[in-house]
């Protein structure tokens, strides 16, 4: 795998110019999609400083399976906090929670998250936001990428999850396996107005994260048989509390 190389400082220093566009395929994924030159002048024109920072070596080739959303790069787009947009090839590494850009023969990495409205792949939408992995402790507060599933005075985000399988040695009548990433169930969160996303796994935690309306939900979660299991289920809730 090649390197992948840190992009940092993406500062807007200008208003964005006009970028032209073609319609070609994606070399990788077989999509076919209008989108501009994935070139370095491109980058240049907006006025995006690209300072290199070092490059980062990951290499996946002695591990079976690959941590990727999607294996090959994707047309996509990368939307900025100031409302500019700029079409991009993209991927997304579960792994490290990083969301990847290739530019010609290169991988570079986004780092500049702040800057960072929304990243979409294909129909999908990324949003780097902060969340709490330890219910009511302040001090678990981290950032991470997720896919926004309701938007609103409450979201509904997914963040996906996986492991990797240490290598084990050869033994006795058993060969050495080399390590393997494995794909686990996703993780859902709700994310109320202003607030960092909790992850929910029940009833209670829905009740708990969105307390102010928590009589009604709680009736329109019986009344239409709803879980916090289930994505569709969430988006229902979700969509009900926000509608109020």
């Amino acid at each position: 795998m090649k390197h992948l190389k840190k992009v940092v400082g993406l500062l807007i220093t200008v208003v964005l110019l006009d970028f032209q566009i073609i319609t070609g395929q994606a070399v990788d994924g077989g999509y076919r999609s209008t989108i501009e030159r994935p070139d370095m002048e491109l980058l240049s024109r907006l006025r995006l400083n690209r300072t290199m920072t070092g490059i980062e070596k990951v290499n996946y080739s002695n591990i079976i399976g690959d941590p990727f959303l999607y294996k090959d790069f994707i047309p996509g787009s990368l939307t900025l906090k100031t409302g500019e947009t700029l079409p991009l090839y993209l991927r997304y590494d579960i792994y490290t929670d990083e969301i990847q850009f290739r530019q010609k023969e290169e991988i570079y990495v986004l780092v500049n998250t702040e800057s960072v409205s929304v990243v979409m792949m294909d129909t999908l939408k990324f949003i780097y936001t902060r969340y709490m992995k330890s219910p009511g402790d302040i001090s678990s507060i981290e950032n991470s990428w997720f896919l926004l599933k309701e938007d609103g005075k409450c979201r509904l985000l997914i963040k996906k999850n996986l492991r990797l399988q240490s290598a084990e040695d050869a033994k006795p009548y058993q060969a050495a396996k080399p390590a393997k990433f494995i794909k686990t169930n996703d993780s859902f969160y709700l994310q109320p107005e202003g607030q960092n996303a909790m992850r929910v796994t029940s009833r209670k935690d829905i009740l708990s994260i969105l307390s102010d309306k928590s009589s009604e939900l709680n009736k329109f979660i019986d009344s239409a048989r709803l879980g916090a299991k289930d994505i569709n289920d969430l988006r229902k809730i979700v969509a009900f509390y926000n509608s109020r």
